[in-house]
């Protein structure tokens, strides 16, 4: 018997990386080409157009910068269209969002057919969405969350509604010297939140499920901090700006990752697209230096990534050649991300352009929820279920994490329909998703309760 088991956690867990005790500073650098005077900024990273984005705090005709992933000055300058605070990458919405100064709110940073950050935006949530005017938001992509820093407490507010989950104080450390009102998110277990300790030069981690203090990287002293503003958590890489230079420097806070290391593998061309149900990807590379294998990767929000398969590389090359991978079982998704991971023989690696595919190759699974938000029961519909699929099993999980209802559904000629009791669950976000018995996420969504 075939099972289709709905989740609310994705294909993968991101790979867990630890605190190093001494961060080491990166190559990678992004210069403001502009002789006008920068300051205060923030920023971020689009996975998927492989861009950079700042803005520069304090007046909505300041500018906003875009950078290519390789860095050097900025290719693109305009200006903010609002005054910004904080600036995240949002995977569910495909979008850059920002919440800004006081009571403008939350709104998008629309990005041109070139891929460069633009002036115009959409509204999302008018108000002041925050603790303090300040505040910078930052975004948490698995509980679809705006987290928030202030006085030793972090505000989490629900990206679908605006409105305050949760405010959890960290503790276990004296917050001295703490830059204000900023704070980063890094998606790794047990550290995810991190604040800087202006005066000692540290990043200090805390776990979102408690609060509590789990441990701290050493920036190198030559490291240039400020009291507010100017750091950032962008391309799993910590960010501090130098406002005399006009410059973001890039640090590494962990053992694992974030290697900037060019790898001998050149890469040619690269492409993803459906063909008789099935995704095939194919890239080509012109050279190859000690080249060991290619690992294929696939993701539903081009956040958190599983492992498909691996192809052996050549070793070493001088001539083109072509690479082929199927993915036999695509995921049954509006967008789903493929990307290659090259690792070389003395074990660096190095990432390929994320590259998206708009399309549902076989179209095999179409699961809804109503209403959304919901108070009492929600409605889950499968249809288009797999063939000899005769059951799926529901799983509900609130904002930590933790399991709240668990409810198997029969599927009669591959639809069903199942009424969740919500009775007793509070109010706020929990996640739904979608997984096949293989384990291969096919959809999630985010469930309001009111």
């Amino acid at each position: 018997m075939v099972h289709l088991v709905v989740l609310i956690v994705t294909s993968t867990v991101q790979a867990q990386w630890t605190p190093a005790p001494n961060a080491v500073k990166l190559p990678d650098s992004l210069v403001f080409s502009t002789t006008a005077t920068v300051t205060n900024t923030v920023l971020t990273w689009h996975p998927v157009h492989q861009r950079y984005y700042s803005a520069r705090v304090g007046n909505a005709t300041f500018p906003l910068h875009t950078w290519l992933a390789t860095g050097g000055p900025s290719i693109a300058q305009t200006t903010a269209g609002i005054d910004t605070r904080g600036l995240w990458y949002n995977p569910n919405t495909g979008q850059v969002e920002r919440n800004g100064f006081a009571a403008i709110g939350w709104a998008t940073m629309d990005i041109d057919g070139g891929l460069n950050a633009t002036n115009t935006f959409t509204t999302l949530f008018p108000g002041q969405l925050q603790p303090t005017t300040q505040a910078v938001g930052t975004y948490d992509p698995v509980t679809n969350t705006v987290l928030f820093y202030s006085a030793g407490v972090v505000q989490v507010r629900s990206r679908a509604t605006g409105a305050v989950l949760s405010n959890l104080p960290l503790t276990g450390v004296p917050l001295v010297s703490i830059a204000t009102d900023i704070m980063i998110y890094t998606g790794q277990i047990g550290y995810e939140i991190g604040l800087l300790n202006v005066s000692a030069k540290q990043v200090l981690f805390f776990s979102q499920a408690t609060g509590i203090y789990s441990g701290m990287s050493q920036l190198p002293a030559a490291a240039v901090t400020s009291t507010s503003y100017r750091m950032g958590y962008a391309n799993d890489r910590f960010w501090l700006f130098n406002s005399v230079t006009k410059t973001w420097n890039a640090y590494c806070l962990w053992n694992e990752g974030c290697s900037s290391s060019t790898l001998p593998v050149e890469l040619l061309a690269q492409r993803v697209a459906c063909h008789e149900g099935q995704v095939r990807l194919n890239w080509s590379t012109a050279s190859e230096q000690g080249s060991s294998h290619f690992i294929i990767e696939r993701s539903v929000d081009a956040w958190d990534w599983a492992k498909l398969g691996e192809v052996a590389g050549s070793g070493y090359s001088q001539q083109v050649l072509e690479y082929r991978w199927v993915d036999e079982h695509p995921l049954q998704v509006s967008v789903a991300y493929y990307r290659l991971r090259q690792v070389d023989k003395d074990g660096r690696e190095e990432l390929f352009e994320v590259m998206p595919l708009y399309d549902r190759c076989a179209d095999r699974v179409t699961v809804s929820v109503f209403p959304n938000p919901a108070s009492d029961e929600l409605v889950v519909d499968v249809n288009k279920a797999p063939e000899n699929t005769t059951a799926a099993i529901l799983e509900l999980r609130d904002a930590t994490g933790r399991l709240v209802r668990r409810q198997r559904m029969g599927l009669v000629d591959r639809q069903g329909r199942i009424e969740l009791d919500l009775i007793g669950l509070g109010a706020g976000t929990y996640l739904l998703g979608v997984m096949d018995d293989a384990g291969h996420a096919i959809d999630r969504s985010a469930v309001v309760i009111n």
